[in-house]
């Protein structure tokens, strides 16, 4: 099973690599509309600025990387018929689907890394803030599967590729802009971060902010959503028709 998923691993980053668009929306447009605010005259580059906005920045490229890259990857080889093959070759369609999302990983920390550079450099962070930074970055290891974990339902649903884009768009958008949403309310709160992949990713990022309270609350949340969609993941990529929505309408 190891050598499979390497070598559909190997597979899989070879193609992702040939594909250098896969880099416009989830490096370039987030980096250009950074510097775009940072040089604005009402800019401001303090560290308390710094935790409030950075976060929102990272939390669209996971969740547009995720979206863009590993759920709407696996719905276009569905539709196109090369999920039925590989599941052939490799006798398990979870190997496909995390063949798909180790390289992606490793893209994605990639970009938020050079865009982590950029930002390092305008705002001139101290150390705290450099800890930060690279203490969220190794969570996105966890955090960048988690969130394809919840995107996963996605694949339940009949989705042909001609309206699989706008429905990604709604969805990533929905996300973004239901993510800074909080209550006073920790169960209610519990329930955004459970519907809500945007929402997750904020939280999890806020929680590692130096001063923030609630620790051991929230991360325990976050800990039992994580385990609930991993598991929850698993069976729904184990189960999803191989066939495409075109040929069973």
């Amino acid at each position: 099973m190891i050598k499979k998923l390497y070598a559909l691993s190997k597979f899989e980053t070879n193609i992702v690599l040939s594909d250098k668009a896969i880099f416009l929306f989830t490096l370039l447009f987030p980096t250009v509309y950074f510097l775009f605010n940072a040089f604005t005259a009402n800019s401001v580059h303090s560290v308390r600025n710094f935790y409030d906005v950075i976060p929102g920045f990272w939390t669209y490229m996971v969740l547009v990387g995720v979206i863009n890259q590993i759920t709407s990857a696996i719905v276009t080889m569905r539709e196109n018929n090369f999920l039925k093959m590989f599941t052939f070759i490799a006798g398990d369609k979870r190997l496909i689907y995390y063949a798909n999302l180790i390289p992606q990983i490793f893209i994605m920390q990639a970009e938020i890394l050079i865009f982590d550079v950029v930002a390092a450099l305008v705002y001139r962070v101290d150390p705290a803030v450099i800890e930060f930074m690279a203490l969220t970055w190794l969570a996105n290891f966890l955090i960048i599967p988690i969130v394809s974990f919840f995107t996963s339902l996605i694949l339940l649903a009949p989705v042909k590729v001609q309206t699989m884009g706008a429905l990604m768009t709604g969805y990533i958008f929905l996300g973004l802009a239901l993510a800074y949403i909080s209550t006073g309310s920790f169960a209610l709160n519990t329930v955004l971060a459970a519907i809500n992949p945007g929402n997750f990713i904020i939280r999890a990022y806020i929680l590692m902010i130096p001063g923030v309270s609630h620790h051991v609350s929230y991360l325990v949340m976050l800990a039992v959503v994580a385990v609930v969609y991993t598991i929850v993941s698993n069976v729904v990529i184990s189960r999803m028709s191989l066939n495409s929505s075109t040929s069973r309408a």
